[in-house]
């Protein structure tokens, strides 16, 4: 550059983003996402790059005593604690969805699961025990399995106040590494092994102390190339029996994604109240029940709820956290759950994303853990 030249301005990555919405830049990311993963399949299995197997044979194996086989999501009533693990091998790779901010043109390349309220984790079975790590890597419960396995299990899961693990997705299951392949293969390879290797069974029903213990069970996934599936899908009110766990939203997949560690354009989540204003769809679709019970903040405009849904969620994590004063929430389910129209709990949104119990991170750093379950709604 000469010097008579004008510097480039330092906001100059930010203009060809003029004019474009989110929903337009969140295709164009899908759409390259895409074809990253199609050009670096080969070039990985080229470089011989070590996978998660290679990677969990090197892992020491997991702790098998008594004080380790109970849930960790509250304090016990002996003075010791239970024994919290944690794993840099498990620490980040849960994959993270972002909001669907359009309906997309290739709406029949999406799978969609149904999800429970819950906390997000990688549910690990190694040998004789199982552990599930929340995505900062620090264990949330552990549980003894009726089996001594000799392959390898990790399944990413939603953990519900009914002490059930729903299985969402697989990172590895029958001794075949899942990450890198398209997520159609995952969820039928999933619903094949789970009923062919009796996976449900694979847990214990009581706890080394003779509580109840936890159940492992499969979320089903509706293909929305499909209409009558579709229609199964959202006609159902509620989602679960006997609302049982509560529906908490839904996320959907596309059937080329691979699975991200971390956040990835190519599964997206809606909460149910908003399904007909960002799909589109026909009259009747969707359960009316659904529709109906939503926020008294939203309106109909996804758009904006969206958006103030971020700033109430980056005002929190931002707001110092003085003794004795909660943290600022937006309502999620109307004016019945508070005073104010706030909600006692934290949002939805925050459940299914799994805010870590007893964290240490910048953003939550609840002072007990305790008050980390209630806000995840797990009392």
């Amino acid at each position: 550059m000469s010097d008579t030249e004008e510097p480039a301005s330092r906001f100059i990555d930010q203009y060809k983003n003029q004019g474009r919405t989110d929903a337009i830049l969140q295709a164009e990311r899908r759409q390259r996402l895409l074809e990253k993963q199609k050009r670096s399949r080969d070039l990985e299995l080229d470089a011989g790059r070590p996978g998660l197997l290679e990677e969990l044979a090197a892992e020491p194996e997991p702790p098998s005593g008594d004080d380790s086989m109970e849930c960790q999501s509250a304090p016990t009533r002996a003075k010791k604690r239970v024994r919290i693990i944690t794993s840099k091998l498990f620490a980040n790779k849960v994959q993270l969805s972002e909001w669907m901010h359009e309906r997309p043109d290739d709406l029949d390349s999406w799978l969609v699961r149904p999800c429970p309220v819950g906390q997000r984790c990688l549910l690990v079975f190694r040998q004789r025990i199982a552990i599930a790590f929340n995505k900062r890597g620090r264990s949330i419960a552990s549980v003894r399995t009726k089996l001594n396995l000799r392959d390898a299990i990790v399944l990413d899961c939603i953990l519900a106040k009914d002490r059930t693990f729903y299985i969402l997705d697989a990172l590895v299951l029958a001794q075949v590494e899942l990450v890198s392949c398209e997520c159609q293969f995952r969820f039928a390879w999933i619903e094949s092994k789970y009923h062919e290797n009796g996976l449900a069974e694979l847990l214990d029903k009581k706890t080394a102390n003779g509580k109840e213990g936890f159940r492992l069970a499969i979320l089903p996934s509706f293909d929305l190339a499909d209409p009558a599936a579709m229609e199964r899908c959202w006609s159902h009110y509620p989602a679960f029996p006997d609302d049982s766990p509560r529906l908490d939203g839904y996320l959907f997949y596309h059937k080329q994604s691979q699975y991200v560690y971390g956040k990835t354009p190519l599964v997206v989540w809606l909460f149910a109240f908003m399904l007909q204003d960002v799909l589109r769809l026909p009259p009747g679709v969707v359960n009316g029940r659904h529709l109906a019970d939503k926020p008294a903040r939203y309106t109909g405009n996804y758009a904006a709820y969206i958006e103030e849904f971020d700033r109430m969620q980056a005002n929190r994590r931002r707001k110092p956290r003085n003794k004795g004063k909660k943290p600022q929430q937006m309502d999620t389910k109307g004016e019945s759950g508070g005073q104010d129209g706030v909600t006692p709990d934290a949002t939805l949104w925050e459940a299914m994303e799994a805010a870590p119990l007893d964290s240490d991170d910048d953003d939550l750093c609840p002072t007990r853990e305790e008050d980390a379950m209630r806000a995840l709604e797990m009392e």
